[in-house]
């Protein structure tokens, strides 16, 4: 099948680790015998010539046609959307004449929904939407992310989202949402050893360093923890963005800076190890639809303590860790202390089966297929009639 991926954000020259779940199911999808495309515009804030353009190359035998230039109306969001749409057509023209028609367009997330409902109108390709976007959740009923939702969800012929969460929000509007999570690559994260055996117990967290992410909360349940234990005990904290300068102050503040750091982007090959590293992982989000972290922190067997945001929910169980209410410090500490003793007695294995079943390979590719012909099965049908 000839799948047209259009992500919402995607690795780019200036930030190539964004989006790297959609890569990687691109990839997995044309290791399984699909025939996979990428089509992404971003409208950045970089006017340097080398961090703009059109650009297309092969990656791992998905055909990717990016193209990034500056916002001419930053502040202006239709505009932006306007610029997109430009560049989408200008995208899908170019790669129609190189790789052809798809089958199926497979929108992720509705943050560039109006722009691929134009293009799939205006050359009548079927479109199998997912949601993976918070802010449909964050902004309310009434809001513009809500109506640009209901636009693409109108239009799709099969919508679908990742976690509970989401699912609570498009089921009101369409009772035929699917739910079909992000998978976990279990060839990619497994159970291994820490790299180094002696050293203390590790609390890890990755994700963004933006307000979302909880980040600031976490910190100060570890200082918490501090006041609690006279166990050796450390933080760390993997991921880049604007809050860093923040959450530096913050940990130095809390006077934890000799066991708690903030340590920067993980390289993706190294991230597995990074998870085998720590004794418990942790997701402090305050909103996250579905976390790709906790997926792999229990494909390599660890126990993870998550707030009750969403995501989390439909990831930890009793048997793979614990769920403490949203930005609630001293539930955080008090879980991170009972993790002290308690991460020892889970079954790694058990963990990792659990969230194989669940979100492995398999499941989620077979799901994302099955809603691709679909959408097309139910477009062509329309067609007929």
């Amino acid at each position: 099948m000839k799948i047209l991926m259009i992500p919402s954000w995607y690795g780019t020259k200036t930030a190539p680790l964004l989006g790297s779940f959609y890569k990687e199911q691109a990839e997995e999808l044309v290791a399984r015998g699909h025939d996979v495309a990428v089509l992404y515009a971003e409208v950045g804030g970089s006017f340097r010539p080398q961090d703009n353009g059109m650009t297309h190359e092969v990656v791992n035998g998905v055909n990717t046609y990016i193209w990034v230039r500056p916002n001419l109306t930053p502040r202006f969001e239709r505009g932006r959307c306007w610029q997109r749409t430009r560049m989408l057509e200008g995208l899908y023209r170019r790669l129609e004449k190189e790789w052809g028609r798809p089958d199926a367009v497979n929108l992720r997330s509705s943050l560039q929904g109006y722009e691929a409902v134009a293009l799939c109108r205006r050359h009548n390709l079927p479109l199998f939407f997912m949601e993976h976007s918070s802010f449909v959740v964050t902004e309310g009923e009434g809001s513009a992310a809500r109506a640009r939702l209901r636009a693409v969800m109108d239009t799709a012929q099969v919508s679908a989202c990742v976690g509970s969460i989401l699912m609570k929000v498009m089921q009101p509007i369409s009772d035929k949402t699917r739910l079909i999570p992000d998978f976990v690559d279990e060839r990619r994260f497994f159970i291994g050893d820490k790299s180094d055996p002696a050293a203390p117990y590790t609390f890890a967290a990755m994700g963004q360093l933006r307000p979302i992410k909880g980040h600031d909360t976490l910190i100060r349940a570890f200082a918490r923890l501090r006041q609690l234990t006279d166990r050796e005990v450390r933080l760390h904290i993997a991921g880049t963005g604007g809050l860093r300068d923040y959450l530096q102050g913050v940990i130095d503040n809390e006077g934890v800076a000799d066991t708690c750091r903030l340590v920067g982007a993980i390289p993706r090959d190294e991230v597995a190890q990074f998870m085998n590293d720590c004794d418990c992982f942790i997701c402090s989000s305050r909103t996250e639809m579905l976390s790709c972290v906790l997926h792999e922190c229990a494909a390599c067997g660890r126990p993870a303590i998550g707030t009750t945001c969403g995501g989390p929910q439909d990831i930890i169980t009793e048997r793979s860790g614990m769920l403490v209410p949203v930005d609630d410090v001293e539930a955080m500490a008090q879980a991170m202390l009972a993790m002290l003793d308690k991460s020892a007695t889970y079954d790694r294995e058990e963990i990792r089966r659990s969230i194989i079943e669940r979100f492995g390979r398999d499941t989620v590719c077979n799901a994302i297929v099955k809603a691709c012909e679909d959408a097309a099965r139910i477009a062509a049908e329309r067609e007929t009639k």
